[in-house]
């Protein structure tokens, strides 16, 4: 059976495993802290089931999801406890629409997307949130699609989640959890809330966990404590506080590798103005006449081939002839144990709620720090994959540049306060109106810290002194971690004439404090008319931002090339500025309305229509210098709501159409080197010190390579959800997405018909020679022109023209307290590459997984057991080692891309307990 039968056949399933005789009784017990004081809270039993009824998105007050002209899914606490979903990353893959990269496929932590549109921000408690989201702490997760600069002020215009962390409640509760897995895997949570009075509530959550993979060396670490009070003195009053600490340590890996097919002419130091530290021991610098043999300070060429286990590939060698590499095994770390991505934040939020008569108020503050140790230039390659040469004599290596900004330092400091009122109108038989307004004012200050490893006692300038690990592949130790420790910091050897010294870099496109002041203030009107058949919401933000940067002469080094960090604004005020470019502001609007088509205990059906709009600030340039400006996004949805057999399933059905303009667009294939650029875009008689010179942008988010785009997305998407019938309880998520890109690349073709002409006129009799410019550089930018012009299509994950997944859940009758259940998200082909208008599609996967859950009480104590497989089997790659994820370049001679090929995910198990104290 066709993986895409399979997957319709499971949408039946759900349907028909939701019909009942009668719905279930809501919990009648109603908790002492949910009283009338609190729209600004959601139900306290939404985490009890898979189902959430209500959300704060919309005007940032509890209001039902099927009445609200706006799509959110909400993924419950026990829904994420019984498929074993412990992050936000986690959880999205089972939201129609959302798209989630897996973990080793990408070296970042931003890996969801939201209808082929990105959608890196989150917000947690509706504030600006910057650290990867652990379930430790969480309540639930809610996915917001569509823009929503209402709800969310500066976000994307494809969605964004929020999340709602764990309140101390007005009960004593205690749970421990721990599991064990795969690779040594393991996860411990506590969980303790505790009455001390009657109006004060206290609660702890604790978490220990390591994530591992089949990759050797990988490491995933994180603890973390939350505690979090709530006093409520009198009726009409909340006070909440919560605070948090955490820290990660992570050890990076990469699915994929490749090789040059072509080895270098010699010994392939080819990088000029940098030190070789090779694992043979040999330290040698490498200038425009050393090596003395110019084919050494040459470097591989040819195409970048797959090298997986099971693959071999061919190299050409100087000599004419050929040597066969076989591939490593998949268990082989390529990026070492050198690359790193570490956090440790810590997070303070006050929140004060109080009712006067019918006038809600809150008011909050939220104080977020976050530290980031981080290396993007690893063994192979900052990108993916890492990429393996050979030298002339058919030995193996592969290189780290650990010179310039290998090493980074990110972080925030973030202070935001928020007021927020409600008022009800109740006009009688002519409806209802809820009134919110909402201020939030922000001040964060981003720090950006990057340095390298250079040389001290090298001559010149200590940028010209940067350092280059070279691993050679043939050492009998490689693969081991004594091998790859030798290359860690502190390991590396000096000499008389070699001493590693950290050394800072900076970039006006990334200054290193980057201090943002923002505000934004909210209007919005919910109704309720014709006895709550007719559901409104109309509403507006308006929006600010100043940014205040680093003067020049704040950037400013010694005669050696060092820099100094000059202070903080409020330590040398004279040495910073507002940024002119960064005076913006934005207003942001919304309409929507929902119409009840039919209520009745067999169907509900509810339409609903929206318009919305929302911003998003950017610091982005285009690659010749000009400010891009922020993300302005607008979406159009309609759709319907309701429920079906009284309640026992639940839908939306949405349509929608959403445009973006200003996306930065990084172009590819990446053939074009920053020097390449620069000669396209500058005659060889102009002069840096000529006006007439443009410069072309070497920023730190591939501003060489970046243009304007303005693109949209269209879709339509499709959630059920059933409650538990005859044992069975499901979910099912469905979404067809087609995204089209313009990128403007007419200053791009002028500058490319330029070089182009006076290469013509400098190879005509008579012509200046000089003038000419490199074959490679023309044909490469005609590569680039080819592959992003010709079409409007867009390549990589978020090209998917559907997605969905499952959820089957059933309750074995004669068993008590045991439970199985199978889920399965389904990915189609999407486009891998684009070269010449010509989409290339790969990338397919039908991943099953399954659980059993067992539930009894052990000295009266409830107690769940869980027995977790993940990657049981993929319907779509089968026995597949491997699956097509991307491309490094095209194949001439083959008429095909070369293909980013990736090890199909093993399968893994987990097996975890629960105990209710």
């Amino acid at each position: 059976m066709s993986p895409l039968r399979v997957f319709l056949a499971s949408a039946v399933i759900v349907a028909v495993g939701a019909r009942s005789q009668g719905a279930q009784p809501a919990n009648a017990r109603v908790s002492e802290e949910v009283i009338a004081l609190s729209p600004f809270t959601v139900s306290d039993t939404d985490d009890k089931s898979w189902l959430a009824t209500t959300t704060l998105i919309g005007s940032r007050t509890n209001q039902e999801l099927a009445k609200l002209p706006v799509t959110v899914d909400v993924i419950t606490a026990e829904f994420m406890r019984d498929l074993g979903a412990f992050n936000m990353e986690d959880a999205a893959q089972f939201v129609s629409g959302v798209n989630v990269t897996p973990r080793l496929e990408s070296r970042n932590d931003d890996r969801i997307t939201y209808r082929g549109l990105g959608g890196s921000g989150s917000s947690r408690n509706f504030f600006t949130w910057y650290v990867p989201s652990d379930a430790y702490n969480v309540e639930r997760f809610d996915f917001n699609k569509g823009s929503n600069s209402l709800m969310f002020g500066d976000s994307q215009p494809g969605g964004q989640a929020t999340i709602y962390t764990k309140r101390a409640r007005s009960r004593n509760m205690e749970e421990v959890f721990a599991s064990y897995g795969s690779y040594e895997a393991y996860r411990v949570q506590l969980d303790v809330n505790r009455k001390v009075t009657n109006n004060f509530f206290v609660r702890m959550n604790l978490v220990n966990r390591r994530n591992k993979t089949y990759v050797k060396g990988t490491n995933d670490v994180f603890r973390a404590a939350d505690l979090a009070f709530t006093y409520e003195p009198f009726k009409t009053t909340a006070i909440r506080v919560e605070l948090e600490r955490g820290v990660t340590n992570r050890v990076r890996a990469d699915s994929a590798l490749a090789i040059n097919d072509v080895a270098a002419a010699g010994r392939g130091f080819a990088t000029n103005n940098q030190w070789y530290y090779t694992s043979d021991g040999e330290i040698l610098y490498r200038t425009a006449t050393n090596p003395p043999l110019a084919i050494d300070r040459s470097g591989p060429s040819g195409s970048q081939v797959s090298l997986l286990q099971g693959q071999t590939r061919a190299v050409r060698l100087p000599n004419g002839t050929q040597k066969t590499f076989n591939g490593f095994d998949q268990y082989t770390n390529m990026l070492g144990t050198v690359d790193y991505n570490n956090r440790t934040f810590n997070v303070a939020n006050v929140t004060i709620e109080q009712r006067i008569g019918k006038l809600a108020i809150e008011l909050a503050y939220n104080q977020q720090f976050q530290h980031e140790d981080r290396n993007d230039n690893s063994f192979g390659t900052s990108q993916t994959p890492p990429v393996l040469s050979v030298d002339s004599t058919g030995r193996p290596y592969i290189e780290e540049a650990i010179g310039g900004a290998a090493f980074k330092v990110f972080g925030n400091v973030v202070n935001a306060g928020r007021v927020a009122a409600v008022y009800p109108f109740d006009f009688g038989r002519w409806g209802k109106q809820l009134a919110v307004v909402t201020a939030l004012k922000q001040r964060d200050v981003k720090h950006s810290r990057r340095t390298g490893l250079a040389n001290e006692l090298g001559a010149g300038l200590i940028a010209n002194n940067g350092i280059r690990l070279r691993a050679y592949l043939d050492d009998p130790n490689f693969g081991t971690t004594g091998y790859w420790d030798q290359f860690l910091l502190p390991n590396i050897r000096s000499t008389p004439t070699f001493k590693p010294v950290l050394y800072e870099s900076t970039a006006t496109t990334g200054p290193f404090v980057d201090i943002r002041y923002s505000q934004t203030q909210t209007a919005s009107l919910s109704g309720e008319y014709f006895g709550g058949r007719v559901h409104s919401l109309v509403g507006a933000s308006w929006n600010s931002l100043k940014r205040k940067v680093p003067k020049e002469a704040a950037y400013v080094t010694d005669a050696r090339g060092y820099f100094t960090h000059p202070g903080m604004p409020w330590q040398r005020p004279d040495l910073y500025t507002y940024d002119p470019t960064f005076d913006l502001s934005a207003v942001s609007k919304m309409a929507g309305l929902t119409v009840a088509l039919w209520r009745g205990d067999a169907l509900n059906m509810n339409l609903y229509g929206v318009n919305s709009q929302s911003f998003n600030w950017q610091s982005r340039q285009v690659f010749y210098g000009p400010d891009i400006g922020p993300v302005l996004g607008k979406t159009k949805e309609v759709g319907l709501k309701g429920d079906l057999f009284q309640k026992k399933l639940t839908y939306t059905l949405g349509v929608f159409d959403i445009h973006r303009q200003n996306a930065a667009y990084a172009w590819l294939p990446d053939v074009l080197s920053l020097t390449q650029l620069q000669d396209l875009i500058t005659p060889n008689n102009i002069l840096p010190s000529d006006p007439r010179y443009v410069e072309v942008v070497n920023g730190l988010n591939n501003e060489r390579r970046t243009v304007n785009s303005n693109e949209q997305s269209r879709g339509i998407e499709l959630t059920l959800q059933g409650q538990r019938w005859k044992g069975l309880q499901t979910r099912f998520t469905f979404s067809m997405t087609r995204v089209r890109a313009q990128a403007d690349f007419a200053p791009f073709r002028a500058y490319l018909a330029a070089a182009e002409a006076r290469t013509t006129a400098a190879n005509a009799v008579g012509g200046d020679r000089t003038m000419a410019e490199p074959a490679a550089v023309l044909a490469n930018a005609r590569t680039v022109l080819g592959a992003n012009t010709l079409t409007d299509a867009v390549a990589g994950r978020r090209s998917s023209p559907y997605t969905g997944s499952f959820v089957l859940d059933y309750q074995v009758p004669w068993v008590r307290g045991l439970r199985v259940g199978g889920n399965g998200i389904y990915g189609p082909d999407y486009n891998v590459a684009i070269y010449d208008g010509v989409s290339y599609k790969g990338a397919a996967s039908f991943p099953l997984h399954g659980y059993l859950l067992y539930d009894r009480r052990i000295n009266k104590f409830q107690t769940t057991f869980r027995l977790g497989v993940q990657n049981i089997y993929d319907l779509v790659n089968g026995d597949s080692r491997y699956r097509i994820t991307g491309s490094t370049s095209f194949n001439a001679a083959l008429a095909k891309p070369n293909y980013i090929y990736r090890y199909t995910e093993p399968t893994t198990w987990s097996l975890s307990v629960t105990t209710r104290l």
